[in-house]
């Protein structure tokens, strides 16, 4: 089991790489490095659309498979890169990963077998904080090249099993494994929670 930071936006609504963001001192992707070092997975890996500014973490750098942007195709191209039998995926903008959620989620998939494990919040499942088995990827792969490339429709396409809206509350009450930074009020808001 591998975990993959999607890091491969546009950064539109941003004037910096969002992974590169300083809260506390840490940019958020060594925020998330961290995380993922306090779970059973094998390696962390990063799928980027420019390599080269992620050289200096050290880690593996994947680049898309095919020239379709979009986090589905870093996600079914760090499948085709690592032989992964699953991948859990987070996009580069999410600073506050609980781990604890993280077990629930691994827990899920290892009791139920389900070939996505997604968690809800505010009654919407979260695609970008998943776990993935490599039984998704082929459905991705078709997906893609039909240029559909929401994974929205691959939680649907698997049969995803789902971690409700009160079981995420139950290990994260305030949501913030969510908490993503798209615009500098996402950045002042996530520094007031930090403070707080």
């Amino acid at each position: 089991m591998f975990a993959v930071i999607l890091a491969g936006g546009e950064n539109t609504r941003f004037p910096a790489p969002k992974a590169f963001v300083r809260l506390e001192g840490k940019k958020i992707i060594e925020w998330q490095i961290g995380a993922f070092s306090m779970l059973p997975f094998r390696q962390t890996v990063i799928s980027a659309n420019e390599p080269e500014k992620y050289f200096h973490l050290g880690l593996p750098l994947i680049g898309d498979v095919y020239p379709v942007r979009g986090p589905m195709t870093g996600l079914f191209s760090a499948f085709a890169a690592t032989g992964a039998r699953r991948l859990f995926a987070v996009a580069c903008d999410m600073p506050f990963i609980d781990i604890r959620l993280v077990r629930v989620i691994i827990d899920r998939m290892d009791r139920t077998g389900a070939d996505a494990v997604a968690p809800v919040w505010k009654g919407k499942a979260e695609p970008l904080f998943a776990l993935y088995s490599a039984r998704c990827a082929p459905l991705m792969e078709k997906r893609i090249l039909e240029g559909h490339t929401s994974l929205q429709g691959i939680l649907s396409d698997a049969g995803a099993e789902y971690v409700s809206e009160d079981e995420v509350g139950a290990v994260d009450p305030g949501g913030k494994s969510f908490v993503n930074i798209n615009t500098l009020e996402d950045l002042e808001k996530a520094r007031a929670l930090i403070a707080h």
